[in-house]
Parts: C-alpha cells; structure tokens; sequence
C-alpha cells in the first residue's frame, strides 16, 4: 500500500497557476476511477492537497469529464517536469489498493503520449516507483516499523 501522506513535488505545484493544479488533480481523481472502485484514502488525498495547494474552486476537480476532454485539458501542463511529476504520482496512485491494472496502465500511456512523454521515459518512472515501494517495505522490516 502507498502512503498517500507523502507530498507531491512542492516546489512544481507551487508555480502551476490554478488552472493547471485542477488538471494534474483531476487526472489523478480520473485515474483513481479506472478500475471501477473509487478508494476512500484516495479522495481524500486529492481533497488533501487540492487545499494544500490553494486550489481556488476544489469542486471543479471532481466535475465529469470524458477521457477525450481530459487529455486535450493536460496541454495545459507545459513543462516537462509538470508531465514527469504526474506520471509519478499517476503510478503512485495506482499502486495504493495494492493492485495497478492493465487499464491503468493503458490510461498511464495515454496520458504520456498526451504530454509527449517517451515510452521509455514512462517504463523507467514505472520501474522507478516499484523500486521505491520496494525500498520502502525493506526499510519497515529491516527497521522493525509496523510489525
């Protein structure tokens, strides 16, 4: 399970403009509800640093939206790093219910492809965040954490 406590990259969130903080917390809320169940902890987490963040209307997050409109909406995010950034945090976010699905993936893709984000350049942050997960488990059984 991912520990949807940590922060996004403050210092990227910090210079979107309001616009562009709704789309990156809008994906993350579109992808939350790919697989069919929508996690609690999920919600609040986008609820969480949509007020973190200053979001100026939180409802316009969680306002439908079709994929098609989605995508055409991230060009809003301009910058590579904002791109990189949401990738993470879409593979992150995936992976809190334990269980990261093939639509999720598909969708991950999607929206690379819609940010210009390499294939390749997509796997490695894929590979990345698993490794951390990883990581992160070891530490509380080497550290003896939660046991």
């Amino acid at each position: 399970m991912v520990d949807l406590s940590e922060k996004l990259n403050k210092d990227i969130m910090k210079v979107m403009d309001d616009h562009q903080k709704t789309i990156f917390l809008k994906t993350l809320l579109f992808a939350s509800k790919i697989d069919g169940e929508v996690d609690s902890g999920e919600v609040q987490y986008i609820k969480k640093m949509s007020v973190k963040y200053k979001v100026s209307d939180i409802k316009k997050i969680f306002e439908p939206i079709s994929e098609g409109g989605l995508l055409m909406e991230l060009k809003c995010l301009t910058r590579r790093e904002w791109a990189l950034e949401l990738i993470k945090e879409l593979f992150r976010l995936g992976h809190e219910d334990s269980d990261l699905g093939d639509e999720e993936v598909l969708f991950i893709g999607r929206v690379g492809r819609a940010l210009n984000v390499e294939v390749e350049k997509i796997e490695q942050i894929s590979n990345w965040v698993i490794d951390y997960l990883i990581w992160k488990e070891q530490g509380k059984i080497i550290f003896e954490e939660n046991i």
